[in-house]
């Protein structure tokens, strides 16, 4: 008798927990990150390689990096009206920096400080959420 009631009183329980969870699925499916979102800190995550390489002096920007920023005009945004050609001048002008760094062989960090700030220059116009954290990459 008493196992009944101790098993009537944490039912209740167990379906709340399972209740809650599949809202949080359901919550993370509705709001899921847009490719562009999910890219951008890729992105990040591997320009801060590339900056502990150019600190080193063992390294440069990599291919991989610049397929990345070339494919940002392609990658879908959360916000549909991102795909302008605001955006698109903005890019190339990362993507020509970009490609600059690659190829010099003088002044990498000159060169990297001034791919961070085309990027901060982009997210002034279109999302200036994540300039702190970009502006992190700098070296100095």
């Amino acid at each position: 008798m008493l196992r009944i009631f101790i098993g009537c009183l944490l039912v209740p329980f167990f379906i709340s927990c399972s209740s809650s969870q599949q809202e949080g699925i359901i919550s993370n499916k509705l709001n899921k990150d847009s490719e562009l979102t999910l890219l951008m800190r890729k992105m990040y995550n591997d320009a801060d390689t590339i900056k502990q390489h150019i600190k080193a002096g063992t390294g440069t920007i990599t291919e991989e990096f610049i397929k990345e920023l070339a494919y940002i005009h392609n990658a879908t945004p959360s916000d549909p009206k991102l795909s302008n050609p605001t955006f698109t001048a903005f890019n190339n002008l990362i993507l020509t920096e970009a490609k600059t760094l690659q190829t010099s062989s003088e002044n990498k960090v000159e060169g990297f400080n001034e791919l961070v700030n085309r990027c901060i220059d982009c997210h002034k116009t279109f999302c200036p959420g994540p300039i702190t954290r970009i502006k992190k990459l700098k070296i100095n």
